[in-house]
């Protein structure tokens, strides 16, 4: 079936995938952040905000989607990429679950730290993008399961040399980048 796709297809779709999760990942907060920065909002003002984050700057703008990228194309090679995401009803149900178990403890951590920022200027209590974010979060956890329990499937039936891939690689590579950004965020 792949070789039926053209390159233009995916082409486009990669630049789809790489655009969308940019925009809901960084361009959201970004433009919230800098239009409370031109209303001088005090949240901004007094907290740090998504432009001075550099797991905002690089790895939301960039590494994120890249993955995403990564994970759809190699989810493709193995012949479960997006188009075949309803035929793993169990497994897409399981990432959701994952993906806002994850997410909750994450909030459940940042909270218990009192890790505050302008979408959580107190414990416990979150401004309307910290919201969106807890949601954009929930869903890349979600991509990020599926594509874990495709990487399973694969194991089960090729072994794990089936996962050392240039693709699944460089994802991985790319996560831990934004992992280091992120701790240095915030430690």
């Amino acid at each position: 079936m792949l070789s039926t796709v053209s390159v233009d297809d995916r082409t486009r779709r990669s630049l789809a995938i790489f655009g969308l999760t940019s925009v809901a990942a960084f361009w959201v907060n970004a433009l919230g952040h800098a239009w409370m920065l031109w209303r001088g909002n005090p949240l901004v003002r007094e907290y740090k905000g998504t432009l001075q984050f550099r797991s905002a700057l690089l790895g939301d703008a960039a590494l994120l989607p890249l993955v995403n990228v990564l994970l759809e194309r190699q989810l493709d090679a193995w012949g479960e990429g997006l188009d075949h995401a309803l035929d793993h009803r169990d497994r897409l149900t399981r990432a959701l679950l994952a993906g806002a178990s994850i997410t909750a403890v994450f909030h459940l951590y940042q909270g218990a730290q009192k890790l505050t920022n302008w979408t959580m200027p107190r414990p416990w209590r979150w401004t309307a993008l910290g919201y969106y974010h807890a949601l954009y979060m929930a869903g890349q956890f979600t991509v990020l399961a599926y594509a874990c329990g495709a990487a399973a499937g694969r194991v089960r039936k090729h072994g794990p040399g089936a996962l050392l891939t240039r693709r699944l690689l460089a994802a991985s590579a790319l996560l831990l980048a934004f992992a280091a950004l992120l701790y240095k965020d915030y430690y």
